[in-house]
């Protein structure tokens, strides 16, 4: 008899612990993105800039999207830019002069129009290779 109620409070233990509110332990909410993820398109462009000469492409994204934008350039001679436009000012998010290579991970800060500017600050023609990898519902729209 000992052995059967044993037996019985055990079934009903795992019985009450099998039961529960949906909301003890929910579903895991759909994230954005990890730094792992695949991009979901990415963008590869070889120019050639003459002397003073730049080149703008325009992205169109927001908070949740990123774009990770590597250049590089047969000399350090390239000045970039990431900016926008709201209202009628310009804001720089970030930028550098007289770079080789660049690794950038862009998030924009609202949605919105972003533009990336390549220039040629050197003295000769300067090839320059984009690679811009989309993660989100980011949009690349080519050089200008």
């Amino acid at each position: 008899m000992h052995r059967t109620i044993v037996i019985a409070a055990l079934l009903v233990a795992a019985s009450v612990a099998g039961c529960g509110d949906a909301n003890d332990n929910p579903a895991p909410v759909d994230a954005a993105p990890g730094p792992d993820a695949a991009p979901r398109q990415i963008v590869t462009d070889t120019r050639t800039l003459g002397v003073g000469e730049l080149i703008e492409g325009t992205l169109f994204g927001g908070p949740a999207d990123r774009a990770d934008l590597y250049l590089s350039a047969t000399a350090p001679e390239l000045d970039w830019n990431i900016h926008g436009h709201a209202g009628s000012g310009t804001q720089t998010v970030a930028e550098g002069l007289n770079q080789l290579t660049v690794e950038y991970a862009f998030t924009p800060s609202a949605a919105g129009e972003w533009f990336v500017l390549l220039r040629n600050s050197g003295a000769a023609p300067l090839e320059v290779t984009a690679r811009i990898e989309l993660y989100g519902a980011i949009t690349w729209s080519g050089w200008l």
